[in-house]
């Protein structure tokens, strides 16, 4: 007897996923300049678009479409040895009657690495939760607080009359007024949207990926953060991908006149074996927060 037929829409996250992370290598490998082809990519992306509204893997339009809006990339490259040690001294500098110092912060990274499996994303999203915590610990004032919004639905934007961008952004980091901060946690994308909160303190776009997949992460986290300025009207913005354990920082850049738009990014940072580069992390991504919207020149890099 054949098994019960299902409806798309029944399908699960974890059903669509492999499929839709098997599309994404094949179509990026097809002409689209063949017109037998191309007839084949847009079936095969129609399949995408209606598999992809239940999955959290990286859309067809990131890996292929980049250079097609014209959004190039640069590099970020540490000024000398001194900028990394002035980023280090950031990160670990302690604020008063926080219990997530950096020791602890280090003791709690190294606990999730020796019982949480960082082979899926569950596991990689608990290390970052760990170091936005710590993050959040030291940012956070009476007059300014950061705010963790997991799961950002918002963004549903159009980047031109071929591509929009619509779904999940892992991490939303926003830095608001302290008296926002329960509005915020409570209903973020009525509270985010207010035209007198969106241009309010800072906000910073970051992808969750296992270490695998943290090149595709990325692409998707810079056309998220081009989607993003466009519909705030934002010159620039600065974000990450990470699985935890290794991070790409980037900063986005919106194309002015009849300029290009461009992206700068780092190379893979990797926390280390013994955490030992936490510090590190943390004082870059302190940076990112209070420059979110300053593309260059920059406190650590060289723009390449």
């Amino acid at each position: 007897m054949p098994g019960q037929k299902r409806r798309i829409n029944e399908l699960t996250a974890v059903e669509i996923d492999p499929i839709v992370q098997s599309l994404v290598p094949f179509v990026a490998g097809l002409d689209r300049d063949d017109e037998s082809t191309a007839g084949v990519v847009e079936a095969i992306e129609s399949l995408f678009s209606k598999l992809k509204r239940g999955s959290r893997a990286p859309s067809i339009a990131t890996v292929l479409d980049l250079q097609e809006l014209r959004i190039y990339p640069y590099g970020l490259e540490f000024k000398e040895d001194a900028a990394k040690g002035l980023a280090r001294q950031r990160g670990a500098e302690e604020v008063d009657n926080n219990f997530l110092t950096l020791a602890n912060t280090k003791a709690l990274f190294r606990l999730v690495r020796k019982h949480m499996s960082t082979a899926s994303l569950a596991g990689s999203r608990m290390l970052i939760d760990v170091i936005f915590l710590r993050l959040a610990s030291v940012l956070s004032t009476d007059q300014d607080s950061l705010s963790i919004v997991s799961d950002w639905t918002a963004l549903n934007t159009s980047l031109d009359s071929r591509h929009s961008l619509q779904g999940v952004i892992d991490y939303l980091i926003a830095k608001r007024p302290s008296k926002y901060s329960g509005l915020v946690l409570s209903d973020p994308v009525g509270a985010l949207n207010r035209p007198d909160l969106v241009h309010t303190g800072s906000s910073n776009i970051y992808e969750a990926r296992t270490s695998s997949e943290l090149q595709s992460g990325l692409t998707q986290a810079v056309m998220a953060s081009a989607a993003s300025c466009r519909e705030t009207h934002k010159e620039c913005a600065r974000g990450a991908v990470t699985c935890g354990d290794r991070w790409i920082f980037f900063a986005y850049q919106a194309p002015k006149g009849g300029d290009y738009a461009k992206y700068a990014r780092t190379e893979v940072l990797d926390i280390g074996k013994d955490a030992e580069n936490l510090d590190l992390i943390l004082g870059i991504l302190v940076d990112w927060i209070e420059n979110s919207e300053v593309f260059g020149p920059q406190k650590y890099f060289y723009i390449i």
